[in-house]
Order: C-alpha cells, then sequence, then structure tokens
C-alpha cells in the first residue's frame, strides 16, 4: 500500500475510481462489483504497487474478462488514464502472483467459510443454501457481491435460530462492514420458512416500540409509551423509515431519564442502521425544544 493515506481512503477513491469506469463504459453492475471486490482484495494483500490507477485498470479489465464484458482493453486503459501495455502487465502479474481466479467466486464458496466458522448445524446450514437459491430466484443477488449476499444469508438464519452472532462478526469474515449486512439480510430472511414473528424487522413504528419494550426488559414499559407519544407528536417529512423513527424516539426518551443506552443498542434489537437511529433521535430532541420554547 501507498504511504501517507490510509487503507479507508485508498478503497474509497479505487472504488469511485471503479464506478467512474464503470458509468463511462457501460458496464454492467454485476462487472463494477466483482471490479471492486477483485480490487479490495488486491489492496489487502500484500502485493506490491506503484500506482493505484494501474491497479483500478487492470482490475476492471480482468473483471470484464471474467464476466464476459465486450469491453476493449484500449478503452479500459483510457479510463484508468494508463497506457494500454501498463493495464496489460499489471493484469498478468496480478493473476501471477495473486492466484486471480478468471471464474468469479459465488456466493456458495464464502457460506462454507462461515458455517464452517460460526459451527452450524447440518440443517441450518441447508437453509443457508435453500435461502441462497430462493434469493437467486428473487433475483435479490443483482448487483450485490458474493460476499453480501454471503453474509446477509449467515446473518438472517442467525437471527431465525437465534444464535448469537453478530453483524460485525460476520462482517470481518466476508471483508463487509457491518451497514452491508443489516441492509439486506431482511430480504432473505423473509424467504425463511417458519420465521418467529418477533424476529422478522418491524414495520411500523408501533412494531418497533413494541419489539424494544419486549427486548430491553431493564426498562419500564412507560419508556414505550412515552415514545409513541412523540412520535405522535413530532412532524417528520420525507421517506423515512419508521424503525428508524421509532427507534430515535425510544433513544431521546431514555436519555430524557438520564439512563445509559446507546443507539447500537437500539440498531441491533430493530436491525436499522445506527446512523438512522441517532439522526431521528437528534430530529426529534430539535423539534421538542421548539415546542417547549413555544410554550
Amino acid at each position: 500500500m501507498q504511504r501517507g493515506y490510509s487503507q479507508r481512503a485508498v478503497l474509497l477513491y479505487v472504488g469511485s475510481e471503479l464506478e467512474r469506469m464503470g458509468e463511462a463504459l457501460d458496464a454492467s453492475e454485476e462487472t463494477v462489483v466483482d471490479a471492486i471486490e477483485l480490487c479490495g482484495d488486491v489492496l489487502r494483500s500484500e502485493y506490491d504497487y506503484s500506482s493505484l490507477d494501474a491497479i483500478a485498470g487492470a482490475c476492471f479489465h480482468l473483471a470484464c474478462k471474467r464476466r464476459d464484458e465486450p469491453i476493449a482493453l484500449p478503452d479500459t486503459a483510457s479510463q484508468a488514464r494508463k497506457s494500454r501495455n501498463r493495464v496489460q502487465r499489471e493484469s498478468a502479474q496480478l493473476v501471477s502472483e495473486l492466484d486471480v481466479q478468471m471464474t468469479p467466486k459465488q456466493p456458495d464458496t464464502y457460506l462454507e467459510a462461515g458455517i464452517e466458522q460460526f459451527d452450524l448445524t447440518e440443517a441450518q446450514a441447508a437453509e443457508c443454501f435453500e435461502l441462497l437459491e430462493r434469493g437467486r430466484d428473487q433475483n435479490l443477488h443483482s448487483g450485490l457481491a458474493p460476499t453480501t449476499v454471503a453474509g446477509a444469508i449467515i446473518y438472517a438464519v442467525s437471527e431465525k435460530h437465534d444464535l448469537g452472532i453478530n453483524q460485525k462478526e460476520i462482517g470481518e469474515l466476508v471483508s463487509k462492514t457491518d451497514v452491508s449486512i443489516r441492509k439486506y439480510y431482511k430480504s432473505f430472511l423473509e424467504l425463511a420458512d417458519d420465521v418467529p414473528v418477533d424476529v422478522l424487522p418491524p414495520q411500523t413504528t408501533d412494531e418497533a416500540l413494541s419489539t424494544l419494550q419486549t427486548k430491553v426488559t431493564r426498562h419500564p414499559s412507560s419508556y414505550a409509551e412515552e415514545a409513541r407519544r412523540l412520535v405522535a407528536e413530532t412532524d417528520v417529512s420525507g421517506n423515512v423509515s419508521p424503525a428508524g423513527f421509532a427507534g430515535g424516539a425510544y433513544l431521546a426518551v431514555v436519555e430524557r431519564h438520564d439512563v445509559w443506552m446507546t443507539a447500537d443498542e437500539v440498531s441491533s434489537a430493530l436491525g436499522v442502521a445506527v446512523q438512522t437511529v441517532r439522526q431521528h433521535k437528534r430530529t426529534i430532541q430539535r423539534k421538542s425544544d421548539v415546542e417547549v420554547e413555544r410554550i
């Protein structure tokens, strides 16, 4: 890795470059996702490189070949701002040194690793692969990296059977953030058979507050009732996540009572992003303060 930049900054730069190249060359989403995934593997390895643009061009070129994308090498090189020979040479070196497979990995590979890592039973393993097939039938895989699909399925099965595997652990296994796992697991969970009602993500603010009331037993039930009143009194516009809105209201109530609770705990209980919970909490607190000033 080049010195002076964090791994996160480098990955963000290369990811944005690959998305730009994909848009300019009209590549499929699958090809761009594959290129980003491949580039992430390269940058997290010990591979010695001198140019990020050359790496981006090489990974894009290899992804095109793996996906049978009819994009010519000269066009890729032009978008990467490198010579054709440089991109071709870097591509060959990646294949040689990192043993890059010209057939892209499928989610099955990552599922097998997760099943072994988290010691799932035979029945739970079979359920993982059943959800994989059902997801394919529903086209849930479109545009998603295989690692995201596998991570989402493993977490869905964990939630259904209350295995206690957290999103961070799965994210580390498949090299994805817990945000990615949280965002997509619900779609796969809804495809599973005999899912307990209390495991499915809440669809309304009332369901979300009932979920919190059930899961956070250390708080009095009055907290959920106060949060319901806050939800009813707070006027919000736009596309609002009901669970996130309810979670923000509940956290605002908890803070009013000077009781310790983190947005992460609310996020985990409701299956919504931490940022969403925090954002709604701030909105509710801000509007509540305005109402107090008016009084």
